[in-house]
């Protein structure tokens, strides 16, 4: 899953439009395994709150229906992170579970960034001319 949050954020990184939304993603990436690896579990929940509010406003200032999805994904992120860590020992969320639970979040978010980068490559494609193909007629 981790090569497919990689080749997608790079994807969108290509495109200037949604740039910075896929370097914050990244950066949030990068930030949670480090600090749960340094610091302890609930670090990531820290830094999804602090990145996510920055994501939140960069989006709310974008009327696209892309940014709509990522708006989602950080204000939803916190919520996941609540439930676990406020719920009862042996509750309803398992540990399994709510990394799963993140994991969803984040690609769904990655792939909300990515799909304007996508659609931008796939439209360069479809209107090259075909290699052996009759060129179109210049209007020259």
């Amino acid at each position: 899953m981790e090569w497919v949050w990689v080749g997608l954020l790079i994807l969108a990184a290509s495109h200037r439009a949604v740039r910075p939304f896929a370097l914050l993603l990244a950066l949030k990436w990068a930030a949670n395994y480090t600090a749960f690896r340094l610091i302890g579990e609930t670090a990531p929940a820290l830094i999804d709150v602090a990145l996510g509010t920055v994501g939140v406003i960069w989006a709310s200032r974008l009327h696209q229906r892309w940014a709509d999805v990522v708006i989602a994904g950080f204000v939803l992120t916190p919520l996941v992170h609540a439930w676990y860590w406020l719920q009862p020992d042996a509750g309803p969320l398992s540990p399994t579970a709510y990394y799963w639970i993140l994991a969803a979040l984040f690609s769904v978010q990655v792939a909300a960034v990515a799909w304007p980068a996508a659609l931008r490559h796939a439209r360069t494609l479809l209107r090259r001319p075909q290699s052996g193909g009759a060129r179109p007629p210049s209007r020259g």
